[in-house]
């Protein structure tokens, strides 16, 4: 049957079209993919246990569970692994005693030797910092210092004299030039601080000499924020920090934190310019959201008697702690998932741990 077209009808449905049609992929290429959430995972690391390993251990689910990595492993016999780098989650660095450091490519399943660089002597490395995936940063006792560009291939030592063959217990590196470290320094009968700074990738090197005599307390780690907030924590719940990116520096403390002095500040995170997560001595755990204006105290959990070394974070709820005993070789993991306010006893160690690090990317 023969029908007859209405043209403004037929108009109408032709103008539809053609402005549907280009919104249409307009909407498809304004629309970003959803973020995926990073992967909970996290690696602690601490001295061998009774079977001569070194201990690492991994968790897939942001600090429930814990699975013991690398037992049995060439590359972690008579291994006290004291620090950790997860880049991501097959990507992992630990670093620890003889000269020892260690990666697996493959999220723990296999971790093999780095070899170093030629040093005096075999060398405790302390601490580890990346800036991406292959821009290490490596410190440890006797002043030493050593960095590689090209992930593990190559080396190159700094100056052991101007670090005065100190224990450089810290480094962070804020980006591929600017690098702090941190450490102690023979002085007397006993250790002073000391702290420096390269903002060039290691090609030269300057000293930061707090005022006041504030260097007379060892330092212990450095974290950042960024390029302009920096704080260097150390002995006795002594720390300074820079808002202007170490141009000026301010000394402070945290009070009554227990001890002779002060508890020692182990390892801050730090996760912005105002908002610092201590792991200290004698059980502390404190947090501050106002650049150290003021710190509140949190309740550890878990067997007593620990000092509590290492902290990271995933988000501002959710962190992970980690110890060793004070007094036996047994060490603990306990984690928050309310920003602190409740912390719980998620693993029992027979050896002592170190450090964690949630992965970065």
């Amino acid at each position: 049957m023969k029908t007859t077209k209405n043209p403004l009808l037929f108009f109408l449905v032709a103008m539809a079209t053609m402005m549907a049609i280009p919104y249409g992929c307009k909407k498809k290429n304004d629309q970003q993919d959803p973020v995926p959430d990073k992967k909970k995972y996290a690696w602690v690391v601490g001295v061998e246990d009774s079977t001569s390993y070194g201990m690492i251990l991994f968790t897939p689910d942001g600090g429930d569970t814990w699975l013991r990595q690398g037992q049995g492993s060439a590359a972690l016999k008579d291994a006290s692994l004291s620090d950790v780098w997860a880049v991501d989650s097959n990507t992992v660095w630990a670093v620890g005693s003889n000269s020892c450091i260690i990666k697996t490519g493959d999220g723990g399943k296999t971790w093999v030797n780095i070899t170093s660089p030629e040093i005096p002597q075999a060398a405790y490395f302390q601490s580890i910092s990346m800036v991406g995936s292959s821009d290490i940063w490596i410190s440890g006792e006797g002043g030493i210092v050593i960095h590689s560009k090209d992930a593990g291939d190559t080396w190159t030592l700094s100056d052991t004299a101007f670090f005065r063959s100190g224990l450089m217990q810290g480094i962070h590196a804020i980006n591929s030039q600017i690098v702090y470290v941190v450490g102690g320094i023979p002085a007397g009968n006993g250790e002073w601080g000391f702290i420096a700074r390269t903002t060039d990738g290691g090609l030269t090197w300057d000293s930061i000499v707090p005022a006041n005599n504030y260097n007379q307390n060892e330092w212990i780690g450095v974290k950042a924020a960024d390029a302009s907030h920096i704080v260097v924590y150390g002995q006795h719940s002594h720390y300074i920090f820079s808002n202007d990116g170490g141009a000026t520096w301010k000394n402070d403390s945290v009070p009554n934190t227990g001890g002779t002095g002060g508890a020692d500040i182990n390892c801050l995170a730090v996760l912005d310019a105002q908002t610092w997560w201590g792991a200290f001595d004698y059980e502390g755990i404190y947090i501050t959201a106002n650049g150290g204006a003021s710190w509140t105290k949190q309740p550890s959990a878990g067997p007593g008697g620990m000092w509590l070394l290492g902290i990271d974070y995933y988000d501002r709820n959710l962190a992970v702690i980690v110890a060793p005993s004070s007094s036996s070789p047994t060490g603990k993991i306990i984690k928050t998932s309310d920003g602190g306010n409740l912390w719980e006893i998620k693993y029992h160690s027979r050896s002592g741990l170190f450090k964690v690090s949630f992965i970065k990317n």
